[in-house]
């Protein structure tokens, strides 16, 4: 289930241009391509260059450093099918963008992490030599 968060007023990201946001420890890079929004991680799965930087071309961006492709809408690399950015959904209300976040649903929230009683006793077997020397395991 995706968080969405409130980034910016669209009127600061006219067409063609990009935005690098920070949202915690994550730089999301968002671009106003023909008038709709896309979001994706800001670092290039190839290489870590900043990603809000490149420059757009048919709904692709392009890394500034080694040319490398992704898909604006997929995440997807032209270059290499295993490689791709995460994508984030992007929505407007009034004037103002968000940014859809993943969240943990395994999390508790307001709740430290459980930790392992310090009564817990438990051995773990260690390996047995074999009997004849010339033997491997």
């Amino acid at each position: 289930m995706a968080k969405f968060v409130k980034v910016m007023d669209s009127e600061n990201l006219p067409i063609g241009k990009s935005a690098i946001i920070r949202i915690g420890e994550k730089e999301i890079a968002l671009f106003n391509y023909k008038g709709k929004y896309y979001a994706v991680d800001n670092k290039c799965p190839h290489k870590g260059a900043p990603l809000g930087e490149g420059r757009i071309e048919e709904c692709i961006v392009i890394c500034p450093n080694h040319e490398w492709r992704f898909k604006l809408e997929t995440g997807g690399s032209l270059q290499n099918p295993e490689l791709r950015t995460n994508v984030y959904p992007v929505r407007t209300k009034g004037n103002f963008l968000y940014i859809g976040l993943e969240t943990d649903s395994r999390t508790a929230f307001g709740k430290d992490p459980s930790k392992l009683p310090s009564n817990l006793n438990f051995n773990i077997s260690t390996v047995q030599q074999p009997i004849n020397p010339d033997e491997t395991l």
